[in-house]
């Protein structure tokens, strides 16, 4: 236990961070937000788009909330869409901390651990070889991950690593308190299947953590990229996009970008309650209010 939880625990305060967190449980309720707000909202964007409008690569000081340390966050310039105000930008979900979890991954452990008691819940991770994966299985107790591979029995366990098919698990119902399933849904042709089975497993109470690739703005429906056919052909409606996968040196072809139309698909799926959260805070690396993690509470 470290000595910021010694002190949480012992005097009941919070550590000296400066954190935003933003919820949203449905699309009106960010439309309402984004109205009072809307000044306020372009002014981040301006300003973390000017930091990053730069052709070479640069890092940020500031501190790590999960490390608990000083650092810098690493940032990688690209050329920006042509007509926009900037030549360059910064993908600012996947900026890294000097010990190399991506911004994405920390807002999922924060939230992780804000939504289990302790680290002594009973957890699952999709996916075996991620730095997300590894950070769970070395900082919780009771932690199951699993790996997908065609051809592989759900369940099936070989030189170590379990396999698993997100849509068809071979859990009990109500095993684990929460789960991380971090850029997969993207992949899965029946994403809503995979979303019940999610839902199955867990306990009652127990928290979903989830991200994708996010629409977001004013999109309520998905941008679906392709689709599986019964037949298992895939017909493409916009250019194949292929993510990398460490599991797989080809990449993998992504099916849909999310819009909010999700968090009512994960109430329908036997969620609860489910919220889009963003998190705000620039001296930790938190530097746009673009990219949530969805916690969905069975």
């Amino acid at each position: 236990m470290s000595e910021i939880d010694n002190l949480s625990n012992s005097t009941g305060a919070k550590p000296p961070l400066n954190l935003t967190r933003l919820s949203f449980d449905s699309f009106e309720q960010w439309q309402a937000y984004k109205k009072k707000y809307s000044k306020w909202l372009d002014q981040i964007w301006r300003w973390h788009g000017t930091i990053g409008n730069r052709a070479e690569d640069f890092a940020l000081p500031g501190l790590c909330e999960i490390c608990e340390r000083q650092t810098s966050f690493a940032s990688r310039s690209k050329k920006a869409p042509e007509g926009g105000p900037f030549e360059y930008e910064v993908d600012w979900w996947n900026t890294l901390c000097g010990c190399g979890m991506p911004t994405l991954d920390r807002s999922v452990i924060h939230f992780l651990l804000e939504g289990v008691s302790g680290r002594q819940a009973k957890i699952y991770h999709v996916g075996q070889y991620s730095l997300l994966a590894r950070w769970i299985a070395e900082n919780c107790q009771d932690v199951t991950l699993s790996q997908f591979e065609e051809g592989r029995r759900p369940g099936e366990i070989a030189n170590g690593v379990r396999y698993e098919t997100l849509t068809e698990l071979s859990f009990d119902d109500n095993t684990f308190d929460a789960l991380a399933c971090t850029e997969i849904l993207e992949h899965i042709p029946d994403y809503k299947l995979a979303m019940r089975e999610m839902a199955r497993v867990l306990a009652p109470g127990g928290l979903a953590l989830l991200t994708f690739p996010w629409l977001g703005g004013d999109h309520y429906e998905h941008r679906v990229r392709a689709e599986m056919r019964p037949d298992g052909t895939i017909v493409h409606f916009l250019p194949p996009e292929y993510h990398g996968d460490p599991a797989k040196k080809e990449g993998i072809l992504s099916f849909r970008a999310f819009g909010w139309k999700v968090l009512d698909e994960l109430r329908e799926a036997g969620f609860a309650s489910v919220s889009a959260n963003f998190l705000f805070g620039p001296l930790h690396g938190y530097m746009s209010v673009l990219n949530p993690v969805l916690v969905a509470v069975k």
